[in-house]
């Protein structure tokens, strides 16, 4: 079996500094190791800021005509949580995908035991006065249905033809935000990591919401040591289940306790193939998909075979 290149590839889940958890590097450090391996691009994710600054200087700073540094915007508390003003001005600067709450939603909290933490030293928020960030959001209403300002958020993303991905939410949340989504004809809305803690969900759930169109993010970090909520046979087992038409394979690296981005997904996908994940549909969900969710022509790429990166 030939090792596979990632040449060509995007990931859409990126975490780089500065950021009140560690990570390896700033967003020109881990661009850079991107580039070097070939990759098309990637998404610089924040939990708690846009992340347009971060895209822009390293961009400047790489400046490379076949790699490009991605900005993002999650609402959590840094920005005011689901924030629609926040979410325009992102997106007039030219972000490329709205996270709905990850660290700071009201489902993340249940999981984890409070917002802002994983459940362990490294990933967990310690401030001064904690007491005054404990605030979580959820996209519902007090009546349990689709809040005014996720509608508006929804609205904006749709106006930019950006992507809309899920973050930490409920499955019940997903579902409120698809049936709004879909009604009014958002054509890029991502899951994320469905297979993943938050938001855990069942294959029945992943496939269903494939059919409708949707889009399912399945990220390498689930299946390393310090998570590994999953195994490579698991998720090679779901990405069939459910198909590469309406699926991206991320990393959601950028920790010290993970290998470096372009690594991580060198791995990983060797992995997936070693376990039977035929090429097409690795390239399918690395470069043709995330292409199309960014709204992008993918680039001219050599065959993903006879080089390791």
């Amino acid at each position: 079996m030939e090792p596979i290149s990632i040449e060509g590839f995007y990931d859409l889940h990126v975490h780089t500094g500065p950021v009140s958890f560690r990570r390896i590097g700033d967003a020109g450090d881990v661009g850079r190791m991107c580039a070097a391996a070939g990759m098309a691009a990637m998404v610089t994710k924040g939990h708690f800021e846009s992340t347009i600054a971060r895209a822009h200087h390293a961009n400047k700073e790489i400046n490379s005509p076949s790699f490009k540094v991605y900005a993002a915007i999650a609402l959590n508390r840094g920005v005011g949580g689901i924030n629609p003003a926040a979410v325009e001005l992102a997106m007039d600067m030219g972000a490329k995908i709205v996270w709905l709450p990850t660290l700071d939603a009201a489902n993340h909290a249940r999981a984890f035991g409070g917002a802002g933490t994983y459940g362990f030293k490294a990933m967990t928020l310690d401030f001064k006065r904690p007491s005054t960030f404990d605030k979580t959001y959820t996209v519902l209403d007090g009546n349990g249905k689709l809040s005014a300002e996720t509608k508006e958020v929804i609205d904006i993303v749709n106006a930019y033809d950006a992507v809309l991905a899920t973050g930490h939410i409920s499955k019940e949340e997903i579902y409120a935000v698809a049936e709004y989504a879909l009604s009014q004809k958002l054509k890029r809305m991502l899951i994320t990591h469905p297979e993943f803690t938050v938001p855990n969900l069942d294959l029945e759930t992943m496939i269903d919401l494939t059919r409708q169109g949707i889009y399912l993010e399945f990220c390498a970090a689930n299946v390393f040591p310090i998570i590994a909520g999953r195994t490579l046979q698991q998720m090679k087992d779901i990405m069939e289940a459910v198909g590469p038409k309406h699926a991206i394979i991320s990393t959601d690296a950028g920790q010290p306790f993970h290998p470096n981005p372009p690594e991580m997904l060198r791995s990983y996908v060797q992995g997936l193939n070693q376990k039977g994940l035929s090429e097409t549909a690795i390239r399918t969900m690395c470069i043709d998909n995330p292409a199309y969710l960014l709204n992008v022509a993918p680039s001219n790429n050599p065959p993903s075979t006879g080089r390791v990166n």
